[in-house]
Protein backbone atom coordinates (compact mmCIF):
# COMPACT_ATOMS: atom_id res chain seq x y z
CA UNK A 1 0.00 0.00 0.00
CA UNK A 2 1.89 3.48 -1.12
CA UNK A 3 1.59 6.04 1.22
CA UNK A 4 -0.45 9.07 0.29
CA UNK A 5 -0.21 11.11 2.51
CA UNK A 6 1.56 13.79 1.30
CA UNK A 7 -1.55 14.26 -1.13
CA UNK A 8 -3.64 15.76 1.93
CA UNK A 9 -0.41 18.34 2.54
CA UNK A 10 -0.84 19.98 -1.17
CA UNK A 11 -2.86 23.39 -1.81
CA UNK A 12 -4.85 21.73 -4.44
CA UNK A 13 -5.92 23.89 -7.62
CA UNK A 14 -8.87 22.97 -10.01
CA UNK A 15 -9.31 24.81 -13.31
CA UNK A 16 -11.53 22.44 -14.97
CA UNK A 17 -15.07 21.91 -13.28
CA UNK A 18 -18.62 23.00 -14.23
CA UNK A 19 -20.29 24.82 -12.13
CA UNK A 20 -23.30 22.62 -13.24
CA UNK A 21 -21.82 19.63 -11.62
CA UNK A 22 -20.24 20.95 -8.57
CA UNK A 23 -23.12 21.62 -6.53
CA UNK A 24 -24.54 18.46 -4.06
CA UNK A 25 -27.40 16.63 -6.02
CA UNK A 26 -28.96 17.62 -2.00
CA UNK A 27 -28.46 21.03 -2.81
CA UNK A 28 -29.69 21.05 -6.55
CA UNK A 29 -32.92 19.31 -5.06
CA UNK A 30 -33.35 22.37 -2.26
CA UNK A 31 -32.56 24.97 -4.93
CA UNK A 32 -35.13 23.65 -7.20
CA UNK A 33 -37.79 23.04 -4.66
CA UNK A 34 -36.97 26.45 -3.17
CA UNK A 35 -37.69 28.11 -7.10
CA UNK A 36 -40.60 26.05 -7.31
CA UNK A 37 -39.47 24.08 -10.58
CA UNK A 38 -41.25 20.38 -11.56
CA UNK A 39 -38.50 17.92 -11.71
CA UNK A 40 -38.54 14.52 -13.44
CA UNK A 41 -39.47 12.82 -10.32
CA UNK A 42 -40.61 13.98 -6.62
CA UNK A 43 -38.49 11.09 -5.71
CA UNK A 44 -35.46 12.23 -3.74
CA UNK A 45 -33.48 9.20 -4.50
CA UNK A 46 -34.21 8.86 -8.29
CA UNK A 47 -33.34 12.70 -8.75
CA UNK A 48 -29.67 12.46 -7.05
CA UNK A 49 -29.19 9.48 -10.09
CA UNK A 50 -30.58 12.08 -12.43
CA UNK A 51 -27.76 14.13 -12.09
CA UNK A 52 -24.69 11.88 -10.89
CA UNK A 53 -22.64 9.01 -12.34
CA UNK A 54 -23.61 5.71 -11.29
CA UNK A 55 -22.34 4.14 -14.95
CA UNK A 56 -20.52 5.03 -17.74
CA UNK A 57 -22.21 6.59 -20.59
CA UNK A 58 -21.91 8.01 -24.27
CA UNK A 59 -20.77 11.34 -24.55
CA UNK A 60 -23.46 12.50 -26.24
CA UNK A 61 -25.93 11.17 -23.45
CA UNK A 62 -23.55 12.25 -20.47
CA UNK A 63 -23.84 15.87 -21.68
CA UNK A 64 -27.53 15.43 -20.97
CA UNK A 65 -26.80 15.42 -17.43
CA UNK A 66 -26.43 19.28 -18.26
CA UNK A 67 -29.99 19.89 -19.21
CA UNK A 68 -31.30 19.25 -15.80
CA UNK A 69 -28.50 20.92 -13.47
CA UNK A 70 -28.67 24.30 -16.00
CA UNK A 71 -32.32 24.07 -15.41
CA UNK A 72 -32.04 24.51 -11.55
CA UNK A 73 -29.71 27.00 -11.66
CA UNK A 74 -31.65 29.26 -13.87
CA UNK A 75 -32.09 32.06 -11.67
CA UNK A 76 -29.97 34.90 -9.52
CA UNK A 77 -30.77 33.60 -6.60
CA UNK A 78 -29.78 29.96 -7.66
CA UNK A 79 -26.37 30.84 -9.28
CA UNK A 80 -25.16 32.59 -6.00
CA UNK A 81 -25.99 29.47 -3.71
CA UNK A 82 -24.00 27.50 -6.25
CA UNK A 83 -21.10 29.50 -6.38
CA UNK A 84 -21.16 30.37 -2.88
CA UNK A 85 -21.28 26.50 -2.37
CA UNK A 86 -18.69 25.15 -4.75
CA UNK A 87 -16.04 27.62 -4.17
CA UNK A 88 -16.65 26.79 -0.19
CA UNK A 89 -17.02 23.21 -0.26
CA UNK A 90 -13.52 22.84 -2.74
CA UNK A 91 -12.04 24.48 0.11
CA UNK A 92 -13.34 22.35 2.95
CA UNK A 93 -13.55 19.39 1.63
CA UNK A 94 -10.18 19.25 -0.49
CA UNK A 95 -7.65 22.09 0.26
CA UNK A 96 -8.06 23.71 -2.97
CA UNK A 97 -7.05 27.13 -2.72
CA UNK A 98 -7.15 27.75 -6.95
CA UNK A 99 -10.44 27.37 -8.40
CA UNK A 100 -12.22 28.17 -11.54
CA UNK A 101 -15.70 27.28 -11.97
CA UNK A 102 -17.06 27.43 -15.32
CA UNK A 103 -21.07 28.04 -16.67
CA UNK A 104 -22.68 28.90 -19.64
CA UNK A 105 -25.30 31.95 -18.91
CA UNK A 106 -27.55 31.85 -22.05
CA UNK A 107 -28.15 28.38 -21.72
CA UNK A 108 -29.69 29.32 -17.80
CA UNK A 109 -31.37 31.91 -19.25
CA UNK A 110 -34.75 30.00 -19.90
CA UNK A 111 -34.98 30.64 -23.34
CA UNK A 112 -33.96 34.22 -22.79
CA UNK A 113 -36.70 35.04 -20.04
CA UNK A 114 -33.48 35.48 -17.49
CA UNK A 115 -31.67 38.68 -17.90
CA UNK A 116 -27.94 37.74 -18.54
CA UNK A 117 -26.20 40.30 -16.38
CA UNK A 118 -28.37 39.21 -13.64
CA UNK A 119 -27.25 35.88 -13.57
CA UNK A 120 -23.77 36.29 -14.19
CA UNK A 121 -23.61 39.35 -11.51
CA UNK A 122 -25.10 37.19 -9.04
CA UNK A 123 -22.62 34.35 -9.52
CA UNK A 124 -19.79 36.74 -8.67
CA UNK A 125 -21.61 37.71 -5.96
CA UNK A 126 -21.72 34.48 -4.39
CA UNK A 127 -18.39 33.53 -5.40
CA UNK A 128 -17.05 36.84 -4.01
CA UNK A 129 -18.75 35.59 -0.53
CA UNK A 130 -17.24 32.58 -0.59
CA UNK A 131 -14.14 34.03 -0.67
CA UNK A 132 -14.40 36.24 2.07
CA UNK A 133 -14.79 32.99 4.27
CA UNK A 134 -12.08 31.01 3.20
CA UNK A 135 -8.72 31.75 1.69
CA UNK A 136 -9.54 30.67 -1.94
CA UNK A 137 -8.86 32.58 -5.27
CA UNK A 138 -11.54 31.76 -7.33
CA UNK A 139 -12.46 33.00 -10.39
CA UNK A 140 -15.21 32.21 -13.42
CA UNK A 141 -15.05 31.37 -17.42
CA UNK A 142 -17.72 32.03 -19.30
CA UNK A 143 -18.88 29.11 -22.13
CA UNK A 144 -19.07 29.57 -25.57
CA UNK A 145 -21.52 26.58 -27.35
CA UNK A 146 -20.94 24.30 -30.92
CA UNK A 147 -24.41 24.70 -30.89
CA UNK A 148 -24.75 28.66 -30.58
CA UNK A 149 -25.43 30.88 -33.55
CA UNK A 150 -22.01 32.86 -33.90
CA UNK A 151 -23.85 36.12 -32.09
CA UNK A 152 -24.81 34.00 -29.71
CA UNK A 153 -21.62 33.11 -28.83
CA UNK A 154 -20.38 37.02 -29.36
CA UNK A 155 -22.78 37.50 -26.69
CA UNK A 156 -20.64 35.62 -24.32
CA UNK A 157 -17.35 37.01 -24.95
CA UNK A 158 -19.41 40.69 -24.50
CA UNK A 159 -20.21 39.18 -21.19
CA UNK A 160 -16.98 38.16 -20.08
CA UNK A 161 -15.20 41.34 -20.98
CA UNK A 162 -18.20 43.29 -19.70
CA UNK A 163 -16.99 42.01 -16.04
CA UNK A 164 -13.24 40.60 -16.51
CA UNK A 165 -12.80 43.02 -13.60
CA UNK A 166 -15.21 41.55 -11.12
CA UNK A 167 -14.21 37.82 -11.64
CA UNK A 168 -14.64 37.06 -14.91
CA UNK A 169 -11.64 35.41 -16.12
CA UNK A 170 -11.95 33.93 -19.65
CA UNK A 171 -14.07 31.87 -22.26
CA UNK A 172 -14.24 28.35 -23.19
CA UNK A 173 -16.09 26.56 -25.69
CA UNK A 174 -17.83 23.23 -25.32
CA UNK A 175 -21.32 21.32 -26.04
CA UNK A 176 -22.31 18.44 -27.75
CA UNK A 177 -21.21 17.30 -30.91
CA UNK A 178 -24.20 15.46 -32.54
CA UNK A 179 -27.36 16.91 -31.08
CA UNK A 180 -28.37 19.44 -33.68
CA UNK A 181 -27.60 20.41 -37.19
CA UNK A 182 -25.36 23.36 -35.78
CA UNK A 183 -23.17 21.15 -33.64
CA UNK A 184 -22.68 18.78 -36.21
CA UNK A 185 -21.45 21.90 -38.47
CA UNK A 186 -19.85 23.48 -35.92
CA UNK A 187 -15.72 24.33 -36.61
CA UNK A 188 -13.01 25.63 -34.59
CA UNK A 189 -12.85 29.04 -36.77
CA UNK A 190 -16.33 29.91 -36.43
CA UNK A 191 -15.08 31.34 -33.01
CA UNK A 192 -12.14 32.76 -34.28
CA UNK A 193 -13.41 36.24 -34.00
CA UNK A 194 -14.75 35.89 -30.62
CA UNK A 195 -11.53 34.14 -29.48
CA UNK A 196 -9.52 37.41 -30.64
CA UNK A 197 -11.90 39.79 -29.08
CA UNK A 198 -11.85 37.78 -25.72
CA UNK A 199 -7.55 37.73 -25.72
CA UNK A 200 -7.47 41.48 -26.53
CA UNK A 201 -9.08 42.42 -23.22
CA UNK A 202 -6.81 39.89 -21.43
CA UNK A 203 -8.92 36.74 -20.65
CA UNK A 204 -7.87 33.40 -21.05
CA UNK A 205 -8.83 30.66 -23.59
CA UNK A 206 -9.74 27.70 -23.35
CA UNK A 207 -11.64 24.74 -25.70
CA UNK A 208 -13.05 21.65 -25.03
CA UNK A 209 -11.83 19.27 -28.16
CA UNK A 210 -10.06 16.24 -28.18
CA UNK A 211 -11.56 14.55 -25.59
CA UNK A 212 -14.05 12.65 -27.90
CA UNK A 213 -13.64 14.80 -30.56
CA UNK A 214 -10.76 13.65 -33.15
CA UNK A 215 -6.83 14.45 -33.29
CA UNK A 216 -8.02 16.76 -36.75
CA UNK A 217 -10.16 19.02 -34.78
CA UNK A 218 -7.33 19.00 -32.21
CA UNK A 219 -5.05 20.53 -34.96
CA UNK A 220 -7.66 23.13 -36.30
CA UNK A 221 -7.76 24.05 -32.69
CA UNK A 222 -4.29 24.45 -32.10
CA UNK A 223 -3.28 26.29 -35.51
CA UNK A 224 -6.66 28.63 -35.65
CA UNK A 225 -7.39 29.37 -32.06
CA UNK A 226 -4.00 28.90 -30.28
CA UNK A 227 -5.75 28.92 -27.09
CA UNK A 228 -3.79 29.01 -23.43
CA UNK A 229 -5.39 25.75 -22.46
CA UNK A 230 -7.48 22.66 -23.59
CA UNK A 231 -10.40 21.47 -21.81
CA UNK A 232 -9.22 16.94 -21.82
CA UNK A 233 -7.24 17.10 -24.95
CA UNK A 234 -6.28 13.59 -24.68
CA UNK A 235 -6.44 12.40 -28.41
CA UNK A 236 -3.79 13.65 -28.82
CA UNK A 237 -1.18 11.24 -27.85
CA UNK A 238 -2.45 9.47 -31.12
CA UNK A 239 0.09 11.80 -32.79
CA UNK A 240 3.70 12.52 -31.84
CA UNK A 241 3.39 15.46 -33.77
CA UNK A 242 0.54 17.38 -32.45
CA UNK A 243 1.94 16.68 -28.78
CA UNK A 244 4.96 18.13 -29.75
CA UNK A 245 3.29 21.46 -31.00
CA UNK A 246 1.58 21.27 -27.25
CA UNK A 247 4.67 20.96 -25.20
CA UNK A 248 6.57 23.88 -27.68
CA UNK A 249 3.27 26.26 -27.49
CA UNK A 250 3.28 25.34 -23.88
CA UNK A 251 -1.02 24.89 -24.10
CA UNK A 252 -2.30 23.01 -21.14
CA UNK A 253 -4.10 20.11 -21.11
CA UNK A 254 -6.66 20.28 -18.20
CA UNK A 255 -7.21 16.44 -17.86
CA UNK A 256 -9.80 14.89 -16.14
CA UNK A 257 -9.09 10.81 -15.51
CA UNK A 258 -12.42 9.88 -14.05
CA UNK A 259 -14.91 11.75 -16.06
CA UNK A 260 -13.08 10.46 -19.17
CA UNK A 261 -13.39 6.77 -17.54
CA UNK A 262 -17.40 7.76 -17.42
CA UNK A 263 -17.84 9.01 -20.52
CA UNK A 264 -15.59 5.68 -22.15
CA UNK A 265 -13.43 8.45 -23.69
CA UNK A 266 -10.68 6.02 -21.86
CA UNK A 267 -11.62 2.18 -21.81
CA UNK A 268 -10.16 1.33 -18.64
CA UNK A 269 -7.43 1.90 -15.84
CA UNK A 270 -4.72 0.20 -17.84
CA UNK A 271 -5.97 2.40 -20.88
CA UNK A 272 -5.61 5.65 -18.98
CA UNK A 273 -1.83 4.69 -17.65
CA UNK A 274 -0.82 4.13 -20.90
CA UNK A 275 -2.30 7.38 -22.18
CA UNK A 276 -0.77 9.62 -19.19
CA UNK A 277 2.70 7.68 -19.95
CA UNK A 278 2.61 9.22 -23.45
CA UNK A 279 1.88 12.66 -22.01
CA UNK A 280 4.53 12.79 -19.49
CA UNK A 281 7.04 10.81 -22.11
CA UNK A 282 6.63 13.82 -24.76
CA UNK A 283 6.57 16.40 -21.62
CA UNK A 284 2.98 17.51 -22.80
CA UNK A 285 1.85 19.89 -19.83
CA UNK A 286 -1.02 18.57 -18.23
CA UNK A 287 -3.26 19.05 -15.10
CA UNK A 288 -5.09 16.62 -13.05
CA UNK A 289 -9.59 17.95 -12.74
CA UNK A 290 -12.62 16.18 -11.82
CA UNK A 291 -14.30 18.08 -14.55
CA UNK A 292 -17.68 18.17 -12.02
CA UNK A 293 -17.25 16.26 -8.58
CA UNK A 294 -20.78 15.86 -6.86
CA UNK A 295 -21.56 14.69 -10.46
CA UNK A 296 -19.03 11.98 -10.89
CA UNK A 297 -18.61 11.40 -7.29
CA UNK A 298 -15.51 11.88 -6.28
CA UNK A 299 -12.72 14.88 -5.21
CA UNK A 300 -9.94 16.45 -6.74
CA UNK A 301 -7.67 14.88 -3.79
CA UNK A 302 -9.33 11.52 -4.64
CA UNK A 303 -8.77 12.15 -8.00
CA UNK A 304 -4.94 12.50 -7.37
CA UNK A 305 -5.21 9.50 -4.51
CA UNK A 306 -6.46 7.31 -7.26
CA UNK A 307 -3.52 8.09 -9.96
CA UNK A 308 -0.74 7.47 -7.55
CA UNK A 309 -2.58 4.34 -6.27
CA UNK A 310 -2.57 2.69 -9.63
CA UNK A 311 0.68 3.48 -10.58
CA UNK A 312 -0.49 5.70 -13.21
CA UNK A 313 1.72 9.01 -11.76
CA UNK A 314 4.32 9.31 -9.46
CA UNK A 315 4.56 11.32 -6.36
CA UNK A 316 6.74 13.99 -8.29
CA UNK A 317 4.60 13.77 -11.60
CA UNK A 318 1.35 14.56 -9.40
CA UNK A 319 3.29 18.12 -7.45
CA UNK A 320 4.44 19.30 -10.62
CA UNK A 321 0.66 19.11 -12.32
CA UNK A 322 -0.44 20.56 -9.01
CA UNK A 323 2.49 23.20 -9.49
CA UNK A 324 1.14 24.04 -13.40
CA UNK A 325 -2.49 23.87 -12.31
CA UNK A 326 -1.85 27.33 -10.04
CA UNK A 327 0.57 29.05 -12.70
CA UNK A 328 -1.72 27.93 -15.70
CA UNK A 329 -5.08 29.78 -13.87
CA UNK A 330 -6.58 32.52 -15.30
CA UNK A 331 -6.74 34.22 -12.45
CA UNK A 332 -4.57 37.11 -11.83
CA UNK A 333 -2.25 37.29 -8.59
CA UNK A 334 -3.45 39.88 -5.93
CA UNK A 335 -6.92 39.32 -7.77
CA UNK A 336 -8.03 37.23 -4.23
CA UNK A 337 -10.28 40.09 -2.34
Amino acid sequence: MQDTSFISLLELAEIHTHLGFSVSPTMLWEIAHNQGLKLPTKNYFEFEKLVTMYESKGYEEYLMLFDLTEKIQSSPEALFLATETAVSSAYRKNNITTLELRFNPILRSRNGERDLDHLIVFAVQGMERAMLKYPVRAGLILMMDRRFTVRENEIIVEKAIKYRNRGIIGVDLAGPIQRTEASKIFHPKDILSCVRHARKYGLGVTVHTGETTSTEEMWDVVTDLVPDRIGHGIACVADEKLMAVLKKKRIVLETCPTSNLHTKALKSIEHMREMYKILVSHDVPFTINTDGPEMQRISLRGEYQMLFSHNILTKKDLIEANKLAHRASFIKKGSHI
